[in-house]
């Protein structure tokens, strides 16, 4: 295992879980979609165009929302991380990781739960959950010691999260591999 790589598959990994829950939310909340597309239709006056926009996009996303990652990931990490070639990136860590997050996230979800005593999984910001999904996964998946696992989520956190994501991860997800 090469550690560079495997430290940019985490990366992509967290990018695309993030982008998976936020669109998630976007899906069950349509008022983030309506808010979204006012934005855009601010001075449109024709409420029929908007709502066709409207079921455009949102066809857009459960499209995208409902297929597999092994079909997109190339894809993806070609659009979104196009500054790497692919020998840049685990490919192996992504396609074992990221599919078990998402199946693992009623389990995770049940655990951060049990140990948050001021706060729900639903309550944590989008990118905070998909850390934690993240760390979870790759434990579960590949058994990284959680030491490792700790610290690289609090590595990612320091750069994509508010200032007490690494306290959150810390405690909480030692917790969590600990038990």
């Amino acid at each position: 295992m090469n550690i560079r790589t495997r430290i940019n598959a985490r990366k992509v990994a967290l990018s695309y879980i993030y982008q998976h829950c936020f669109f998630w939310n976007l899906l069950h909340q349509k008022s983030a979609i309506d808010e979204s597309l006012f934005i855009d239709n601010i001075f449109q006056t024709q409420t029929d165009k908007f709502t066709k926009e409207r079921e455009v996009l949102l066809q857009k996303i459960e499209k995208y929302h409902t297929t597999l990652f092994e079909d997109h990931v190339e894809d993806f990490v070609e659009n979104f991380f196009d500054e790497w070639s692919k020998d840049d990136i685990d490919f192996d860590y992504l396609l074992k990781v990221v599919p078990m997050a998402f199946t693992l996230e009623p389990e995770l979800k049940q655990q951060v739960d049990m140990y948050a005593q001021t706060f729900t999984y639903d309550d944590m910001d989008t990118i905070d959950r998909s850390l934690f999904l993240l760390g979870y996964a790759e434990w579960k998946a590949l058994k990284t010691p959680k030491e490792v696992i700790i610290n690289e989520l609090i590595e990612l956190a320091k750069r994509y999260s508010d200032e007490w994501a690494p306290k959150l991860l810390n405690g909480i997800m030692h917790k969590i591999i600990s038990n």
